[in-house]
């Protein structure tokens, strides 16, 4: 499906050897070769990732927290992996693996602490739009929330003085689309930039595709519901942090809001609850962060 996916030369470019700047841990690639082996179990690929204790520990800190409400408490990652199913923990593996790995990199740029705000509020919307839309999986939509906005921090790390034209351009020119102010800058945006280095990654094309057209779900080719769900969430995230949530409709794309349907009192519900999962879900991720919020 790469070529699918209108991604460009540059940004492909921009990903290869990105493994030099940001080093994820070597279970994130065992995972996903275990999972797609169908001769391994679920003890095996448990055993894997209990090798690794700080991603054990924020896995099982994840799988207790109120998001899944468990009436037990889960003590192992092959529980885990029973209860929240095989491909949920695969993704979460990733998710938690990247936010921890980039946060290390703090690009003096822009304030990380609203970068990873505003990515984990949009990760909590979309799996509450998820459910709302009964997608399979709707723990993909929380990762693709998460890592939605990564390629923007690829931009800072690995062109700093194009990504400080962009931003003053965003600043001085905010009615314009910040999607064309990158392109016409550095000849590609960050949705597609993201979508690149997840195909790096070999996570699901359904969080990939979500990720690449986040600011045009109409143009996704087989996953336009979960980009849909994917714009919405963002828009939302945004919403919330201008003020704006009466605005929420309008600034959304009508295809991906006439597909999802949502009754206006319905979204004042949603975002109630993401705001309540919230500082749950930011402390889980960055430990301590829920404290400055």
């Amino acid at each position: 499906m790469q070529g699918s996916r209108e991604i460009s030369p540059t940004a492909y470019r921009l990903v290869k050897g990105v493994d030099k700047l940001v080093s994820l841990p070597e279970v994130c690639f065992l995972v996903n070769d275990l999972v797609n082996d169908p001769l391994s179990d679920i003890e095996e690929i448990g055993h894997v990732i209990s090798q690794d204790p700080d991603l054990t520990a924020r896995l099982l800190k994840l799988v207790n927290s109120s998001f899944y409400g468990f009436p037990q408490r889960i003590e192992t990652v092959s529980r885990a992996i029973l209860m929240v199913g095989l491909k949920e923990l695969q993704n979460m593996v990733w998710a938690t693996s990247a936010v921890e790995t980039f946060s290390k990199l703090p690009p003096k740029q822009v304030n990380m602490a609203s970068f990873w705000r505003h990515s984990i509020f949009t990760a909590v919307v979309g799996r509450i739009l998820a459910r709302e839309c009964n997608i399979l999986h709707p723990e993909r939509l929380f990762v693709a929330g998460l890592l939605h906005e990564i390629g923007r921090l690829l931009f800072y790390t690995k062109l700093p003085k194009q990504s400080m034209r962009i931003l003053k351009a965003e600043e001085e020119t905010p009615e314009r689309n910040p999607i064309l102010i990158e392109r016409e800058i550095v000849g590609m945006d960050h949705a597609e930039v993201a979508a690149a280095l997840l195909e790096q990654w070999f996570l699901p094309d359904s969080l990939i595709e979500a990720v690449r057209f986040h600011h045009s779900p109409a143009l996704a080719q087989e996953y336009v519901l979960e980009s849909s769900i994917l714009h919405i969430a963002n828009a939302m995230a945004h919403a919330l942090e201008s003020g704006e949530e009466d605005a929420l409709k309008d600034n959304c794309d009508s295809t991906a809001w006439n597909l999802l349907n949502i009754p206006e009192a319905r979204v004042k519900r949603i975002l109630h609850e993401a705001v309540l999962q919230f500082l749950e879900a930011l402390e889980l991720l960055l430990p301590g962060a829920s404290q400055k919020v």
